[in-house]
């Protein structure tokens, strides 16, 4: 089974915002990027706007692809389009409860510090060497 979301790299201040899944939530307790399933009939980017406003209760005013993950799950293959964000600068996210249990902003050298999803490990690990070249204003 192939299972296709969005997920959105959010940098506030020099931090990226960081979701711990909430306990009852398949792979709860675990650090994601927001984000989630794209629906049939819908874009990549439609998806993403979607879910960061039902999980995070916010619009993102500009959003670009950084990369594409592909992850082998035991029950399921991932693919994971992941997007550099850009929020307005008094933006402040809303935690959904029945999704997240914790929001956190990371710095680049706390991004290694949470216990990742595992299809989000690879891509934690990239921002900690492209963390310039992918918040780089100049991209948005």
């Amino acid at each position: 089974m192939n299972v296709h979301v969005s997920a959105a790299l959010i940098n506030k201040n020099g931090r990226l915002l960081a979701a711990r899944r909430a306990d009852g939530v398949q792979q709860g307790g675990e650090w994601e990027l927001p984000g989630g399933k794209v629906e049939e009939g819908e874009t990549s980017v439609e998806a993403l706007r979607r879910e960061l406003e039902e999980e995070l209760g916010m619009m993102p005013r500009s959003m670009w692809l950084y990369d594409t993950v592909e992850y082998d799950y035991p029950d399921f293959h991932l693919t994971m389009e992941c997007f550099v964000c850009r929020i307005d600068a008094d933006a402040e996210p809303a935690r959904n409860p029945e999704v997240h249990s914790e929001l956190r902003w990371l710095s680049r050298d706390e991004l290694l510090d949470v216990a990742w999803l595992p299809a989000d490990v690879e891509l934690a690990r990239s921002l900690t060497y492209y963390w310039d070249e992918a918040f780089s204003d100049q991209l948005l």
